[in-house]
């Protein structure tokens, strides 16, 4: 297949680049900080993969820019990609979590088929409501697909928790045992571009919630990072009893805490995209 990846040089573009490149796909990156994919010519294309957009930003209150930039620019960019031919076509729109509206907590915190879309902060609503938009576009010729992963993390990866657990690992002798039954659902980064190219090559459409092989605790990743670092971590539920006196701490939520996709809504027939088992995953992170 001839597939043309929206947003040029990001960790996520890159890596699936990379991964149907090796499958043997012909890729194409497409970079998005000019106005060029508005008279670039797609119809070459049998898939489309949209990984550009804003990010969550704390600072960043413009609702004007994220929705040009992660609304109407892939909708758009949707449109004219379907427009640009008449064979079966692709479009695969890397979402988020933060649709749910959902935040990382120190209880038990899981998204089940239940649960309903409701977006808080800007970064969510900008994602929906491009997902609204895709999905409308779905027909015979043209499959949609959704995609909301959890925290993706890889080598080299910026942003997420890892490099910060990292630091607590090699820094202190003794980790602080406490909140083991507050799951965070994680994705790494070879299983997010197994399960793209199994979807592109399956020509599967709809919203999909994909995760490693288990949801995981802060201990279960300080103790997988440990193992990756080759080091034998130690646990005090002692300290554990000081994280949960500091619970109204933001740190405390961040490390501790948690959201995660029931598995259910990750099993998908006849797809086996978990390629690296969470534990391998973190140490071929870390080493």
């Amino acid at each position: 297949m001839k597939i043309c990846i929206i947003g040029k040089s990001s960790y996520i573009g890159n890596h699936i680049d990379e991964w149907l490149s090796a499958n043997g796909h012909e890729v194409f990156q497409l970079d998005v900080l000019t106005e060029d994919w508005e008279r670039f010519d797609y119809s070459d294309f049998d898939v489309a993969i949209q990984v550009a957009g804003i990010v969550h930003r704390p600072e960043c209150h413009d609702a004007d820019l994220y929705k040009r930039v992660n609304t109407d620019m892939p909708v758009r960019i949707a449109n004219l990609f379907k427009k640009s031919g008449t064979k079966h076509k692709t479009f695969v729109f890397l979402s988020t979590m933060a649709v749910y509206g959902s935040h990382k907590r120190l209880e038990k915190n899981v998204i089940t088929v239940k649960t309903r879309t409701s977006p808080s902060g800007l970064y969510g609503k900008s994602k929906k409501a491009a997902e609204d938009g895709l999905l409308a576009m779905q027909d015979a010729n043209f499959d949609v697909v959704v995609v909301r992963p959890p925290n993706v993390y890889g080598k080299r990866c910026k942003g997420g928790y890892i490099p910060g657990f990292v630091k607590i690992v090699k820094h202190l002798p003794v980790i602080p045992y406490a909140y083991d039954d507050i799951r965070q659902s994680m994705l790494y980064i070879d299983n997010l571009c197994e399960f793209i190219k199994l979807a592109i090559e399956k020509n599967m459409h709809g919203i999909f919630m994909p995760q490693d092989d288990k949801a995981v605790s802060a201990v279960d990743i300080i103790t997988a990072i440990a193992d990756g670092l080759g080091k034998k971590p130690r646990t005090s539920r002692f300290l554990g009893l000081g994280v949960y006196l500091c619970r109204f701490l933001p740190l405390v939520k961040k490390a501790y805490g948690g959201i995660e996709y029931d598995m259910s809504l990750s099993k998908i027939n006849n797809m086996d995209y978990v390629v690296v088992p969470f534990n391998e995953a973190i140490k071929r992170t870390v080493k």
